[in-house]
């Protein structure tokens, strides 16, 4: 429990024009006493305190400068986790007082458990590390307690290996992220701790390699969302900016000319470029932009593949999909399909031109 008693003690003093022999006197003791509160080297014993008080016609309160904190649990657990951005280590005797306060409480053990982890990164003090494991694997038992839907079973297992790698506890981190890999989430996780440490290079490859591909099929997926996104908000310009990007991104990615899948998706996103520019006003920039999508999906519908050896750093074999059509060329009308009548007329336009 923190108090001000010290500065108030020669706040009001000097409020009141005394002088620390002054004040020794006013009260019966020793200057040497008032030196010592004022310096934090002691306290003044109670019957004292409400004295000063009484004498600076304050309540005992504001003398000690004493604030009641919040301990209900929602505002508890919010100090926590404001605690370990704060670097304040003093804040971990509070989150053991709250661990034993309400013991059975997920969200008081597990940002516990966080205040340990970072505070442990920062400073490296394994006994902070270790006793980060120990909640964390306690907040584990209470997880059905949890609301946040971005915390489970797995995000757990995932933080408590990322903390046993960091003890150089190898074996028992791989050993958690291998067994709880749900949906490939720590893919990238075990390629890295395999790798870092010395383990077969062989399996990480296929832990990374299938990790990338989920990677880029989740960030195509992403990058949709955006068009769509910024098509609602006529947010022209970062539309055009993303659809750019990820154009030149997977453009990066092909391992040789040949048609592959990724010659579909910047179809799509050349048509999606479409948009952005004719809804700008640019209809010379769409109408190359959609004469790119038409060439590139003609390309592939020629010769269609899938196959994911056609992409750089992949050795497996896998085979895409998506929702946006049999066909390149169907792809890309899905995409225009709704959009204005005389983007989609350019579009009929740019199909039947002969090149």
């Amino acid at each position: 429990m923190e108090t001000r008693i010290a500065e108030n003690i020669r706040a009001y003093r000097k409020q009141r024009g005394l002088t620390q022999e002054q004040l020794a006197e006013v009260l019966g003791v020793s200057v040497g006493a008032v030196y010592k509160w004022e310096s934090k080297s002691s306290l003044p014993e109670l019957r004292l305190i409400m004295e000063m008080a009484d004498f600076f016609d304050v309540s005992v309160d504001a003398l000690l400068g004493y604030q009641m904190k919040d301990n209900r649990l929602d505002a508890l657990v919010e100090r926590l986790w404001r605690a370990s951005s704060s670097r304040d280590y003093d804040a971990l005797s509070e989150a053991e007082k709250a661990i034993r306060k309400y013991p059975h409480s997920f969200d008081v053990v597990y940002a516990a458990a966080f205040l340990y982890y970072a505070f442990a990164l920062e400073s490296k003090k394994v006994p902070w590390l270790r006793r980060a494991i120990e909640l964390l694997d306690s907040a584990r038992l209470l997880v059905s307690q949890c609301t946040d839907p971005r915390v489970n079973e797995s995000v757990l297992y995932g933080k408590l290996a990322e903390m046993h790698a960091l003890l150089g506890e190898t074996d028992k981190a791989l050993e958690l992220l291998k067994a709880h890999n749900a949906a490939a989430i720590f893919n990238d996780m075990i390629g890295i701790t395999l790798l870092s440490h010395g383990k077969d290079p062989e399996e990480a490859n296929g832990f990374l390699e299938d990790g990338f591909l989920r990677t880029i099929s989740s960030l195509i997926r992403i990058v949709i969302g955006y068009a769509m996104l910024f098509d609602v908000k006529n947010d022209n310009t970062a539309g055009m900016e993303m659809m750019r990007w990820i154009i030149s991104t997977l453009e990066g990615l092909r391992r040789t000319d040949e048609p592959n899948f990724v010659d579909k998706m910047i179809a799509v996103y050349e048509a999606c470029l479409a948009i952005f520019q004719f809804k700008s006003g640019d209809r010379a920039g769409a109408e190359d932009a959609l004469r790119k999508a038409k060439t590139l999906a003609q390309s592939f519908d020629a010769a269609p593949n899938y196959d994911s050896e056609k992409l750089k750093f992949m050795r497996g074999s896998y085979s895409a999909h998506d929702a946006l059509g049999e066909t390149a060329m169907d792809a890309v009308t899905f995409v225009l399909h709704d959009k204005e009548p005389e983007l989609r007329q350019l579009w009929t336009e740019v199909c039947n031109h002969a090149e």
